[in-house]
């Protein structure tokens, strides 16, 4: 991940490209612990990578961990955000605005620890399955707009999405539970 930071501050786009993709995911998580709203969560961090490349030759290169150092820049403008939206934080916010380095470093591992659980039992499924879980659950779609999309009889997606959370059930009860009440 260093390499690919050290690669970006001199230019290279595939770098770039390999970062969103290995981090979009958790980025999008963080954001929703922050502001519980998939859109402006979604906004922030096009933000954060439109930003992140316009910015490229002013980046710190003597970063300890670029994962951090994105995920404290993606709280910054989802507050940004919601500030101009003219949002009260203290609503949004169960905690005090700043916690320290330490308990924030906590959290986000303590998140990324939970994702590699989902990746693992993600990994298990077939790829239609794990395929229509994302498109559900990460993307939103409904049983319909996925039918559609994969050319399937909607009968067919909702047995194949039963299936694959039967599956992801028997490996991550307590987390799937959190996950599917979360994107409700």
């Amino acid at each position: 991940m260093k390499t690919h930071w050290v690669n970006i501050t001199k230019g290279d786009k595939e770098s770039f490209f390999i970062i969103y993709d290995t981090l979009y995911r958790s980025l999008f998580q963080y954001g929703m612990v922050i502001a519980k709203d998939r859109e402006v969560v979604k906004e922030a961090i096009h933000i954060l990578f439109y930003e992140l490349w316009e910015k490229y030759e002013r980046l710190p290169v003597d970063i300890s961990d670029p994962k951090y150092y994105l995920f404290v820049w993606l709280k910054r403008i989802i507050f940004r955000q919601l500030k101009a939206q003219e949002i009260c934080f203290e609503s949004l916010l169960e905690e005090p605005y700043e916690e320290s380095v330490e308990t924030q470093k906590i959290r986000i591992e303590e998140m990324m620890e939970r994702e590699r659980h989902i990746h693992a039992a993600m990994a298990r499924l077939t790829k239609k399955q794990r395929h229509y879980i994302e498109l559900k659950y990460f993307y939103n779609k409904s049983y319909d707009e996925i039918a559609i999309s994969e050319n399937a009889a909607v009968r067919t997606v909702y047995n194949v999405i039963y299936e694959a959370i039967k599956s992801l059930k028997s490996h991550l009860t307590v987390i799937l539970i959190l996950i599917l009440n979360y994107y409700k």
